[in-house]
Parts: C-alpha cells; structure tokens; sequence
C-alpha cells in the first residue's frame, strides 16, 4: 500500500518504503543540461546528414549529366582541336627557329632546328611525365572537367580511427575467459568487414553499440555520447564543405556553361563548332605566316653563309698564290 504511515525511506518489516513523491522523482527525473545539449545535437547531426546526403545526389547528378555532355562535345569537335594543338606546336617551332636565327648570327639553319627539335621533345617529355605539377607545386590550370578523389580524405581518416579504437579495445587476445574471447572475436569480425569495405556509418554504430555496453554511470556515458556527437558533426560539416567545393569546380567549366545552354534549347554545340573551326583557320594563316618567315631567314642566312665561305676561300686562294 502507499500510504504506510511512516515518513520517506523508512524501514517497515526490514524493507525501505517509498512515497508517492518518491517513486513519481525517480519516473519524471529533470534531463540535465548535457542531456538536453545532446538532443539538441543530434537534432543537429540529422540535420546534417541529410544536408550532406542532399549536396552528394546533386554531386552526382552534375558529374553524369557533364560526363556525357563532355562525350558530346568531343564527338563534334574533338578533332578539331587536336589539329588547332598540332597546328600551335608546330607554330612554337618555327617561332623558336627564327628567335634563335636572330640571337645567333653564325648559327645554320641545320643547327638551329636540330637544338629546336631536341628542346621541344625534352619539354614534351617533360610535361608528359616528370612535370605534373607547376613550380609552385599547384596543378596546371584548365578549364576542363576536374578530377574527383577517390574517396573522402576525412572519410578515411574516420574510418581508420574508430578501426584503431575499436580493436585497441576489443580485440580478442585481451579476452580473459573463453566466452569474452568468443564475443570479442565475432565483434572484430564486423569491424574488419566494415573496414574492408571503408563503411563508415557500420563503424559508427559498433562503436555507439560497444559504448552503450560499458559499464558507465549515465552521467559518463551522456558526456562520451556528447564528445562523439560533436565530432561527428564536425566531420560532417567538412564533407559538406568538400562537396560544396565539388560542386563549385564543376559548374565553374566551359563545359557546364555550354551544358546549361543546351538544356535551355539552344544550339551551343553548333556554335561551338563554327567556332573552332574557325579558330583552326586562322592557326594555319599563322603558321604559314611563320613557316614562310622562317624559310626567308633561313635562306638570308645561307646565302651569307656562301658569301662568307666563299670570301674565305678566295683568300686563301690569294694568299696561297702570293707564296
């Protein structure tokens, strides 16, 4: 019966009573202040993974739709631009040749398009190989599709640091009795398949799972859940910012801006080709500009070059005839 007659917490028959008030304490407890931050954040945490969930399908979205955009555009004008590049290569050559004429007047044309030749093919072979990056150790700079990491620098960081913790603590060879050993090992043969896989949100829900495990007072267990929380979300809000990143690189393309004006109902790629094509003209004026300037020089200099063999000769000849 609840009403004993006695005052709260005293013994009747050996066994302590409770009041009323008691026992309506101990169901309707007030959260403390960490409680109630906790709800807040993980309030929070939902929030931001939908958000980052959101930014990734429009991620994902954007790289499909440009992929096969890009497909299109090299179809109509890739071969376009492949000649404009072979085209502008050959135009640096005889750029090359004729600075060199000009710097060296006793260098023949021979000679200075061999040291061309070689200097561009080291160059090439550079860039195709050794220099990936700029002097400034910063990739070069194009106005192309940019390339996605494979996975997410945090991603992986997490991944590993929950797998060190979890089999820090867990592993089987700190079991103290068969049993324990039995639980350990089937524990660590989740988290190694989650780590295998790099599966994030299973680690996650392992290492919440072992946690709630542990013998901690409430009050103990409320401030790690606290910690996890916040770090999570810190987490979280890089990955959106890298994603937000992604996204920004990639709508930031000649590609996209060409993508955007199709989906409107215009007709970019058929300009685009007019365009280049027309671009591939005027780099062959320029070439034959600097191929038919080059070709000047080179007979000027050869011309000298007799003149000047010959002017030698006859004097020798002179001083020979004297003798």
């Amino acid at each position: 019966m609840w009403d004993t007659g006695q005052s709260p917490g005293v013994l009747v028959n050996g066994r302590r009573t409770e009041t009323r008030e008691t026992v309506t304490s101990e169901l309707f407890r007030a959260p403390t202040s960490d409680e109630l931050e906790l709800a807040r954040l993980q309030i929070e945490l939902e929030s931001r993974r939908s958000e980052l969930e959101r930014l990734e399908v429009g991620r994902d979205a954007l790289e499909v739709g440009l992929t096969r955009f890009a497909a299109d555009v090299k179809a109509r004008v890739g071969d376009v631009k492949e000649e404009i590049r072979r085209i502008r290569h050959e135009l640096d050559e005889m750029r090359q040749r004729i600075a060199k004429l000009r710097a060296d007047p006793t260098a023949s044309p021979a000679e200075v398009e061999r040291d061309v030749a070689e200097e561009m093919a080291q160059a090439e072979a550079e860039m195709n190989g050794e220099f990936t990056y700029g002097p400034n150790g910063n990739g070069k700079s194009k106005r192309n599709l940019p390339t996605r990491p494979m996975s997410s620098i945090e991603t992986e960081a997490e991944v590993l640091r929950l797998y060190r913790e979890l089999a820090k603590r867990h592993h089987p060879d700190l079991a103290r009795t068969p049993a324990e050993r039995e639980r350990r090992a089937e524990l660590m043969l989740r988290v190694n398949v989650a780590y295998r896989d790099r599966d994030l949100a299973t680690l996650q829900s392992i290492y919440l799972e072992v946690q709630l495990d542990t013998p901690l007072s409430s009050e103990e267990l409320c401030r790690q859940r606290l910690a996890w929380t916040r770090h999570e979300i810190a987490r979280l809000d890089r990955e959106i910012r890298a994603v937000e990143m992604r996204i920004d690189s990639l709508t930031n393309t000649d590609t996209y801006t060409l993508w955007q004006a199709e989906e409107r109902g215009e007709s970019p790629l058929d300009d685009l080709e007019l365009r280049t094509k027309q671009r591939l003209l005027r780099e062959r004026e320029r070439l034959d500009e600097a191929s038919a300037q080059y070709d000047r020089a080179a007979v000027r200099r050869q011309v000298m070059q007799r003149r000047a063999a010959s002017r030698s000769y006859d004097a020798a000849q002179a001083s020979g005839g004297s003798d």
